[in-house]
């Protein structure tokens, strides 16, 4: 803020004498000390890309064979879920397939890795059949069926396809219950919309594309993808879960899931406090939806609550979105990627129903602007109790170089630390040579898949390989990491947790959906900063509030719904 009259005139009354000076820098110390949060001490955490000797040696077939088919740009997500129930995070990896032209003999298929407990994975895809050959792009895993083990749902460029898990091997099982949309599905995730307890399915759908008539789209003499206006929007779907995970029913319109979009991301959250849960969808090139769940029938309230555009009314071109309450007043703020010379986009929640957007202010304008962010989480990477920000970067348009001399389509990601009063420092240069690295990012999935009490990331790149990002170090902090087993449902979606540490309260919920095509690691991770105990509080999904207490920092809690 630039001095007022006032405040310049007492500058200059300080400014006399060398007493007077001194005084002004004690002063100034003091504010600094004050307003600045504790750096982390030790060198600084960095993320060390380990996917070769993790063992993953899996790389992302788009089938582009040089038609310019649209979904050939869009990636494809991954899942961090235990689906063999042993405590550790196993990873499975959406694949597209061939679009045209004759049938691969070995077609390519999605993956699933088991977690081998000593920071390495092995390929599990034929052992458990789950070796899908669709074109698959998003992945939402939850225990649809109650029956104690994960399950797993793939949106699709085709019929959509749902895993049921089998005591460890998987059955297809998406017709059978009536989910095998075959429209183009994009991110997806699992809610108690209706509070009946059992887990219902919200997808996202993108645009309808025709392979009969596909576009030819040349910019400056160039043939490159077409823009997302080419394409008709189409409405995104509900489905209703009819109890035992037996069958799903469509509910979309009876439900006021009414309006056509051009969807790409979503995410579940109780925004305005009421007890039920609520849900955002980034669209491409048009507004963003706020669907407010007033008893189990939504109303589209964007508008009114500032978040369907940005600070300048106009709608971005939304890729991923990720929640998170960042200044511990307990309201869930959203971040929005979007497309290159937009900026990303914060949305702080107001609480009351209303957010506002405070990217420049937040430092996240200049730094996105040329960035084309795609998957974006928030984490506590190093365990300083305030959430930071990645995001992974790739863009659209494979010959954007020859367009725009300033755009790549390979891109780094980044890495942005707050530093309190929701401000963020863009600290990418310092995380580690891996930020170093150009990708065409898409998924951003976060988990501790290695059990040592920090939080680690995977990236899918478009056409190219996984990359699995280490954290090395965020665990000199502590930490606790929360799992929630509920009663109805098991999986507790829709639950708030509390951490009190330090006089810091954060507040977490356990939800499905977020980034990009992706499913996290469900166990809640709070950083602790120099605390070494903390008190824990749950709001399960029924409304019951049960205060656990004090705990020991440095470990895995499991509470189970009293």
């Amino acid at each position: 803020m630039w001095p007022t009259a006032a405040s310049s005139r007492n500058h200059d009354r300080f400014d006399r004498g060398p007493a007077n000076a001194a005084i002004l820098i004690l002063l100034l110390l003091c504010l600094l000390a004050a307003c600045s949060p504790t750096p982390p001490s030790g060198p600084p955490v960095q993320f060390t890309e380990v996917t070769g000797e993790a063992g993953i040696d899996f790389v992302h077939y788009n089938g582009a064979q040089g038609e310019y088919y649209y979904v050939e740009t869009f990636g494809s997500g991954a899942a961090f879920f235990d689906y063999d129930g042993d405590g550790w995070q196993d990873l499975f990896l959406a694949n597209g397939s061939f679009l045209s032209g004759q049938r691969p003999a070995s077609p390519p298929t999605s993956h699933l890795y088991h977690n081998q407990r000593d920071g390495t994975f092995g390929d599990a895809t034929r052992a458990t059949a789950i070796g899908h050959q669709g074109y698959a792009m998003g992945c939402a895993a939850a225990d649809y069926d109650e029956d104690g083990d994960q399950d797993l749902f793939l949106s699709c460029f085709g019929p959509n396809a749902m895993y049921r898990n089998d005591g460890g091997r998987f059955a297809e099982v998406g017709r059978q219950l009536g989910v095998d949309d075959p429209r183009w599905g994009v991110s997806s995730g699992f809610l108690d919309y209706d509070l009946d307890g059992d887990l219902d399915l919200f997808v996202v759908n993108y645009v309808d594309p025709s392979f009969e008539q596909n576009p030819v789209c040349v910019q400056q003499g160039i043939r490159s993808y077409c823009e997302p206006t080419v394409y008709e929007p189409t409405p995104d779907l509900l489905y209703r879960n009819e109890g035992g995970g037996q069958r799903f029913s469509e509910v979309s319109q009876q439900a006021g899931i009414t309006l056509k979009g051009r969807g790409l991301g979503v995410v579940f959250f109780d925004y305005d406090l009421d007890g039920d849960t609520d849900i955002y969808v980034t669209n491409d090139g048009m507004m963003n939806f706020l669907y407010q769940n007033q008893g189990g029938h939504f109303s589209e309230k964007g508008l009114q609550a500032g978040a369907r555009f940005n600070r300048d009314g106009q709608a971005m071109a939304g890729m991923g979105v990720d929640l998170g309450d960042l200044d511990s007043d307990g309201n869930q703020d959203l971040v929005v990627a979007n497309f290159s010379r937009e900026t990303n986009t914060l949305f702080h929640n107001l609480g009351q129903g209303r957010f506002e957007d405070l990217t420049p202010r937040a430092g996240l304008a200049e730094p996105s602007y040329l960035q084309l962010g795609f998957g974006v989480c928030f984490l506590d990477y190093d365990g300083d109790m305030d959430l930071d920000l990645f995001v992974a970067n790739g863009h659209v348009t494979d010959r954007i170089a020859d367009l725009d001399p300033s755009l790549s389509y390979a891109q780094t990601n980044q890495l942005f630390r707050q530093e309190g009063d929701l401000r963020f420092t863009d600290i990418s240069a310092a995380a580690g040579a891996s930020f170093a690295v150009k990708n065409v990012g898409r998924a951003a999935v976060q988990a501790d898949y290695d059990n040592d009490g920090d939080q680690d990331l995977l990236v899918t790149t478009e056409g190219g390989p996984a990359r699995l990002l280490r954290n090395e170090g965020g665990n000199r902090a502590h930490w606790l990491s929360v799992a929630l087993v509920g009663k109805a449902p098991r999986d507790a979606l829709g639950a708030r947790v509390t951490v009190e540490a330090g006089g810091v309260r954060q507040v977490r919920e356990r939800q499905s959906g977020r980034s990009y095509l992706a499913s996290h690691d469900p166990r809640l991770h709070f950083g602790l900063g120099e605390n070494t105990r903390a008190r824990v509080e749950v709001r399960w999904p029924s409304g019951q509030v049960q205060q656990v207490g004090e705990v020991a920092a440095d470990q895995f809690l499991t509470l189970e719904e009293p």
